[in-house]
């Protein structure tokens, strides 16, 4: 599951007219800005950093799809059609806007909507919607388990000859209940049975770029996190790159700056006089100095981190290596790249809720330290149709946040758990594209993770494979399917708290009745297994859907 993440949309970079792909800041990605000619390959390069501390539950981003991602076949509001939201993948090059509902067993609904009007040559604006709720009924002795996610919001893009301004306002808001706890040996209260929890999010992004000027790019994003637990958190940022080219080689700094400030709930649900008050506040700021020399066989970036924080817990200042070097040896055929790095993350409950929506936040938030990152391996593509990449690594993480079942009340959640981890891992992928007509991706990781307190690593399996298949036999018609299958992984502290293994199957069928109009049906956990991504939370079975999508243009006057 970085940075991804996933309940609130950010769109920083779109058109209406084609995909954009978002810019990475991840610490392994190096952003190579030479100009090419695009090659069958190029369009299947894989991705340069692998999400290796993802809670398993992540789907893979699937963009054939009428949504922007399949709705996951797990009871998890947050893989709902709008997580990772990227409204280019579902716009063609003949119109800006469309939208798309959808509905299936378990009473679901699905609705969707990207509506865009140029104002001018220069500036754009869109309105963003999506739905996904589900009444629920996926086991006996959950009476009363619906959920519903729902995101608004609106998009202003303001292009001139020297910069590039977009602004991303949005509103995400999600409903589920926290299931009772049958282990609790207390009379449960009646309003147990019907409790909702809820959380809501608002974002504001202003992504610039600067096309003649040292300074690149600039980004300030402010987030506001709060819940019916009294729950709230406040969330600053600010990025801006410096690129002064000499020659081959380009002297980059970075900086950065994020700020996070919250205060924790109630201690246990239903009792409002048991509020813990628990406030936290943590500031940390950043320059990322680099030397990057770049030419037809060598991408390499030398450079450091230097972090200041507020909090006690780490030094005050901060120093990661930031060295990665991608070499050619047989060029777009073999390379090899390599690197020793690192970063300092802010947590937050924005963040944690996002990944697991069945918390019950009732301690401090505290940031993560990588102090090293050390990964090596090869990438290439054996032909136009055939990339690949192995890597293997081992980091370091302290202070890692770890979703823990407690239990503790008569409603079952999750507390944070944090833990140093040292954590070693081997990944392969594979993207192979047969003309037009098929293309697939297949993505394995092999992890061994060792924290120093916990006796295991709570969510984080030790293998993970992802694949999608996507068949085109014409213009029309549109067949692609998703398989994910992960290993064992232990829930709680507990020494048998463990979740078994899972496979997941997923279908859908797309037909392009004309050039506006798209049926398609859908179907997830096709092995109709009842399995668990979280316990005490099992997954709808199997679950059948279908919809229609119209896509337009709004006419100018």
């Amino acid at each position: 599951m970085r940075k991804i993440s996933f309940l609130i949309f950010i769109i920083s970079n779109f058109t209406v007219m084609a995909q954009q792909i978002k810019d990475s800041v991840k610490t392994e990605v190096i952003e190579v800005t030479r100009s090419f000619e695009p090659k069958v390959q190029d369009a299947y390069k894989l991705d340069v950093n692998p999400e290796i501390n993802a809670t398993p539950e992540a789907k893979i981003p699937v963009k054939f799809h009428i949504q922007s991602v399949p709705v996951a076949s797990t009871f998890q509001p947050e893989k709902g059609s709008m997580a990772n939201f990227n409204p280019g993948s579902m716009i063609q090059k003949s119109f800006g806007s469309y939208v798309s509902v959808a509905g299936g067993n378990y009473a679901q609904l699905q609705a969707d909507a990207f509506v865009s009007y140029p104002l001018s040559g220069q500036l754009e604006t869109a309105l963003v919607f999506s739905h996904y709720s589900s009444q629920g009924g996926i086991h006996k002795t959950l009476i009363f388990d619906p959920f519903y996610h729902t995101v608004a919001g609106g998009l202003i893009d303001y292009k001139s000859d020297s910069s590039d301004w977009k602004f991303d306002l949005g509103y995400d808001g999600h409903i589920n209940r926290l299931n009772y706890n049958p282990d609790y040996n207390t009379i449960v209260p009646a309003e147990v049975i019907t409790y909702l929890n809820n959380y809501n999010n608002f974002h504001l992004d202003i992504n610039s770029r600067f096309k003649e000027l040292s300074i690149k790019n600039l980004s300030v994003r402010y987030n506001r996190f709060w819940d019916i637990s009294n729950n709230n958190e406040h969330l600053a940022g600010l990025q801006t790159n410096l690129v002064f080219p000499i020659g081959d080689i380009d002297i980059r700094t970075k900086i950065q700056t994020d700020i996070v400030s919250g205060q924790a709930g109630k201690d246990i649900h239903l009792n409002p006089a048991t509020d813990s008050n628990l406030t936290y506040n943590h500031f940390d700021a950043g320059i990322v100095p680099a030397i990057t020399i770049e030419n037809d066989n060598l991408v390499a970036n030398l450079g450091t981190k230097i972090f200041y924080q507020n909090d006690t817990i780490y030094k005050k200042i901060q120093f990661i290596p930031d060295i990665k070097v991608h070499l050619n040896l047989i060029y777009e055929k073999l390379s090899v790249f390599g690197g020793f790095t690192g970063d300092f993350q802010q947590n937050s409950q924005t963040a944690f809720f996002q990944k697991n929506p069945y918390l019950q936040l009732k301690q401090n938030i505290i940031p993560t330290l990588t102090p090293y990152n050390i990964f090596g391996g090869f990438d290439g593509a054996f032909s136009s149709s055939f990339a690949y990449e192995v890597r293997l690594g081992v980091k370091k993480m302290k202070n890692y946040g770890f979703f823990n079942y407690t239990g503790s009340s008569a409603l079952g959640g999750y507390n944070i758990v944090y833990d140093d981890m040292t954590q070693s891992y081997f990944m392969t992928k594979i993207n192979v594209g047969v003309g037009k007509k098929l293309d697939m991706k297949l993505n394995m990781t092999y992890l061994q993770n060792n924290p120093e307190n916990l006796s295991k690593a709570l969510f984080i399996p030790g293998f993970d494979f992802k694949a999608i298949l996507i068949f085109r036999p014409n213009d029309k018609l549109n067949i692609n399917a998703t398989f994910h299958s992960v290993s064992k992984r232990k829930y709680s502290t507990g020494p048998n708290d463990v979740l078994k293994a899972f496979n997941d199957l997923n279908l859908g069928i797309r037909y392009n009745i004309n050039k506006q109009i798209t049926g398609f049906v859908e179907a997830y956990n096709m092995l109709n297994q009842n399995y668990q991504i979280y316990y005490n939370y099992p997954v709808q079975s199997l679950q059948l859907t279908a919809g229609m999508a119209y896509r337009f243009d709004i006419p100018k006057n």
